[in-house]
């Protein structure tokens, strides 16, 4: 076959170019350290390497915000420490206070101590971080969240969590609120709780418990007992709605049962009279705040815990303290439990980058001494090439005369 000599020097041209090319790409994957730099070196491949980046920066955008909501939550977790050890340090004072005994001068010292907790637990109640955000406003944390005014304390924040986003789908809540803290407390009775300042009471006696066990029934705002003669000179009850409407009763009074009417059973302790009165009314919750001022007003005032009335008022202070307690022990487990959801998220992301980059090398990472051979294969190649090429064209037909 004759050759021409333009597809001699048009063939070897372009195999020389090819080998070029080839040389240069094995230069920069050595340069790079990268099997795969662009697209066209292996399509595929290249697209499971770019998702594989995504996914690594997804898991690290996961690990910042767990870090983010961990400081967050380590801030938050001593103060409701602080609070427990503030609870506990109260309900002392207040068994302290709780002694016929004492003089108006003693109690007057208990109350004087209860107070200075009471001013503690209010500023800790709007305690700041470092940047003088208030920890428990809700998300209106530029807002002093705990107002005094006379006495009476109120929530200015608002109720809402922040949340950090932590994986795929998931969220976790990186602060607590005030008013579910310290204000929104379930009242140690239950339902319902009893009026003792305003009660008729011969001898003391004592809600134990007023819980709806019935919720399909209709419950009253409030209720009041009347403690009157059974007509043999036994003491039975009778129940009236807050309309002054009879809805149990005259039944004879047991302290072993519970009464119960209209969907609520109320546990009753104690030895009411004849005579005896009482009323309760429904109250979801109790703050605090509102338990201590109580507690240190009765401490102060002259007539002190004498008397069943008080006796009884007093008992249920400490019973709705020590839910306050348990409330908060219920908030600082959460806060716990959100922080340890953390560390395993934290965890897991950790291996799931791990073998994300593994994945990512085997595919994209440069097998060096493969790469080095291939080199210089190509280098011998292409020199040969030239050589061989430059001899053909040098030769003519006079060489053979």
């Amino acid at each position: 076959m004759r050759v021409s000599t333009f597809q001699f020097y048009n063939l070897n041209t372009n195999n020389l170019t090819n080998l070029q090319s080839q040389n240069n790409r094995t230069l920069q994957q050595l340069s790079s350290g990268k099997q795969i730099n662009t697209a066209a070196d292996d399509p595929v491949a290249n697209i499971a390497i770019e998702n594989l980046k995504q996914q690594s920066a997804m898991l690290s955008q996961y690990e910042a915000n767990i870090n983010l909501a961990n400081n967050r939550l380590r801030q938050e977790e001593p103060h409701l420490a602080s609070y427990e050890n503030l609870l506990m340090n109260a309900r002392d004072i207040m068994l302290a206070g709780n002694d016929g005994s004492l003089s108006l001068e003693n109690r007057r010292v208990h109350a004087s101590d209860l107070k200075a907790n009471l001013d503690s637990l209010l500023s800790l109640a709007n305690s700041q971080d470092e940047s003088g955000n208030y920890l428990f406003a809700g998300t209106d944390s530029d807002t002093k969240p705990f107002v005094d005014q006379a006495g009476v304390v109120t929530y200015v924040g608002n109720s809402g969590q922040r949340t950090a986003m932590v994986g795929d789908g998931v969220s976790v809540p990186v602060n607590d609120p005030g008013n579910e803290v310290f204000m929104n407390v379930p009242v140690a009775s239950g339902a319902y709780q009893a009026d003792y300042a305003n009660a008729t009471m011969s001898e003391k006696f004592f809600v134990e418990s007023a819980e709806v066990v019935n919720p399909a029934l209709t419950q009253a705002p409030s209720y009041q007992f009347d403690f009157v003669n059974d007509g043999a000179g036994n003491v039975a009850y009778e129940v009236y709605d807050d309309g002054g409407t009879l809805v149990s009763g005259p039944t004879a009074f047991d302290p072993t049962q519970p009464i119960a009417f209209q969907g609520v059973e109320v546990t009753l302790s104690g030895d009411p009279q004849i005579g005896d009165s009482l009323t309760m009314a429904q109250q979801e919750s109790r703050d605090v705040f509102t338990v201590m001022n109580r507690a240190i007003s009765m401490l102060e005032s002259h007539e002190g815990l004498t008397g069943p009335n008080a006796q009884a008022e007093y008992a249920q202070l400490l019973g709705d303290l020590g839910e306050v307690f348990n409330h908060a022990t219920g908030v600082r487990a959460e806060v716990g439990n959100r922080m340890k959801a953390l560390e395993t998220y934290e965890n897991q992301h950790s291996d799931m980058k791990l073998v994300s980059e593994s994945v990512k090398s085997t595919l994209e990472d440069l097998d060096y001494a493969a790469a080095i051979s291939e080199f210089e294969r190509q280098s011998l190649a292409m020199n040969a090439l030239t050589e061989t090429f430059g001899k053909m064209s040098g030769t003519s037909l006079f060489d053979f005369v």
